[in-house]
């Protein structure tokens, strides 16, 4: 049976091969060049290639094993850092993949604080531990659980109950919490406080002080413990899509680039197929893979689906908060404090304190784009040479704030007020870096959506929110990656278990494809 998939991204590939390794013949229609969605890399300037959107992957461990993509030429890299924050009058705070080597770093930033980092990673761990399998399996039936639901939340029960009243306690506390609380309830050092909420904060409508942020904070944390901690590929996050499209049409997918799907056909209450092209692509089933209100609110007649669902649909908050700037640098920037390139390989946060990053997060509630922005900043070169000269570096930069929405001005001309302050910013902690920029592009929450098809510039398909997530995401009765079609599936980041490039929309909506009697007889993802 063909089963038509819109949207090449991650999420898009893997269900694609999980589809085609059932015995089903899926059709993957791109409307960009190439496939990827996020997870591209492209040429900044000749010779500098750098991750044009997303920088960082967290692609589950299970789906790389399942696709085998090492026989497809991914090659994940692994730093020994994880992420550095620079002080402008004082050491940084480093924290490395070992917990011991991240102590002992600690140690000239806060005593106190390196004490109580082996316990902070022992908890957090344990309380992920519990939200792990959670982002496994689909989201609870809010109306009608069934058996598999029960048998998941008695599992997930369990999982709580071995936690041991302390942690139990706090996987309690923290969900709701303001990751800037979180935070300070371990460490002293509001350069340290900074650097472990930012996580917490990006790419969201949360300032540090913000309710519910802590969840994000947990979530992403989670997440990297089913991706086995590995963030980064040899080539850019566009190598590993290329792996993921070549495993996909091994199993027996079919992927068409430069294919626009223009609008769903629906018949007789049920997707029959699309519109691409100009052309009518008949279909058993129509996977979505694209953000769920350009699904409902574009592709979809809206006579075809109830004033109820429309209104919840357009009250889905899915507008963007972040830019990204990538920079081809002429030498490897010089940060004040840091020596070596060693500490510059992992995250690079520019934030020094939560009160800075509550101020960032000010502008964007009134439409500004921030005056003093906060940035996760990499430099993918460092581990990976090949992507630059030799000599010569790229950086990958998350601005935070820049809302899609601005109160004064557009987007054509506020980009190049924001590389300003962005390289201002930057100068502080790394002085005389604009000298080094030999070429600079700034994507704007309004170039995600026209370029990438991101509705509202949301990296994330969709607000990380307590009332936007499991079960109620993206609205109630579509959580379960099924639309309220007949025949319609999503599988798209704006599904439960959310964002961070880990794949599992893309497999949850697999697995429940093959769960549908008409589908019945194949093999499970």
């Amino acid at each position: 049976m063909r089963v038509v998939i819109i949207g090449g991204g991650h999420n898009g590939l893997t269900a694609a091969f999980y589809l085609a390794k059932a015995g089903m013949t899926p059709l993957v229609l791109e409307q960009r060049d190439e496939v990827g969605g996020g997870a591209v890399t492209g040429e900044l300037h000749p010779g500098f290639r750098c991750p044009t959107l997303g920088h960082h992957v967290s692609l589950r461990s299970d789906i790389a094993a399942d696709m085998q993509l090492a026989r497809h030429g991914v090659e994940f890299l692994q730093t020994p850092v994880d992420a550095c924050v620079p002080s402008a009058g004082g050491p940084p705070a480093v924290l490395y993949r070992d917990d011991r080597r991240t102590a002992d770093a600690l140690r000239s930033v806060n005593a106190k604080d390196a004490a109580a980092y082996a316990a902070y990673r022992a908890s957090l761990t344990a309380v992920c531990r519990v939200l792990g399998p959670l982002l496994t399996s689909p989201a609870p039936a809010i109306d009608e659980p069934d058996a598999r639901d029960v048998w998941t939340l008695l599992r997930t029960a369990q999982r709580f109950r071995a936690l041991g009243r302390r942690n139990a306690y706090a996987l309690l506390r923290w969900a709701p919490m303001p990751v800037a609380d979180f935070a300070a309830e371990w460490f002293d050092s509001d350069l340290l406080r900074a650097l472990v909420a930012a996580p917490g904060l990006s790419g969201t409508m949360f300032g540090p002080r913000s309710a519910g942020s802590a969840l994000v904070l947990l979530l992403h944390e989670a997440g990297r413990l089913l991706g086995g901690g590995l963030s980064r590929v040899r080539g850019g996050p566009g190598a590993l899509t290329q792996a993921m499209a070549a495993a996909a049409r091994a199993a027996g997918a079919d992927i068409q680039t430069g294919a626009r799907v223009e609008r769903l056909v629906v018949n007789a209450g049920r997707v029959s197929g699309v519109v691409a092209n100009g052309r009518e692509i008949p279909a058993a089933a129509v996977v979505s893979a694209i953000d769920p209100k350009t699904t409902f609110l574009t592709l979809v007649n809206p006579g075809d689906l109830s004033p109820d669902f429309l209104l919840k649909m357009r009250n889905y908050r899915a507008s963007g908060t972040v830019a990204k700037v990538n920079l081809a640098l002429s030498a490897l920037p010089a940060f004040t404090g840091v020596a070596g390139e060693e500490l510059l390989s992992g995250r690079i946060h520019i934030g020094p304190g939560l009160d800075y990053l509550e101020r960032a997060f000010d502008h964007a509630k009134y439409g500004e784009i921030s005056t003093d922005p906060w940035l996760d900043v990499t430099i993918p070169s460092i581990a990976d040479a090949d992507l630059a000269p030799r000599g010569a570096h790229v950086m990958s930069i998350y601005a935070h704030y820049a809302p899609y929405a601005l109160r004064a001005g557009g987007w054509p001309e506020v980009k190049e007020l924001l590389l300003k302050r962005v390289l201002s910013t930057l100068d502080r902690f790394a002085p005389d870096i604009e000298r080094l920029v030999v070429a600079a592009d700034v994507i704007s929450p309004v170039d995600l959506e026209a370029r990438y098809g991101f509705h509202g510039g949301h990296i994330f398909h969709g607000e990380l929110a307590l009332d936007q997530l499991v079960s109620m995401r993206p609205v109630p009765g579509c959580a379960r990656h099924e639309g309220p079609i007949a025949g319609l599936y999503l599988s798209s980041a704006g599904t439960h278990p959310g964002g961070f490039m880990s794949g599992g929309s893309g497999k949850l909506a697999a697995r429940r494809i093959l769960s549908i009697p008409t589908f019945s007889g194949r093999t499970r993802p």
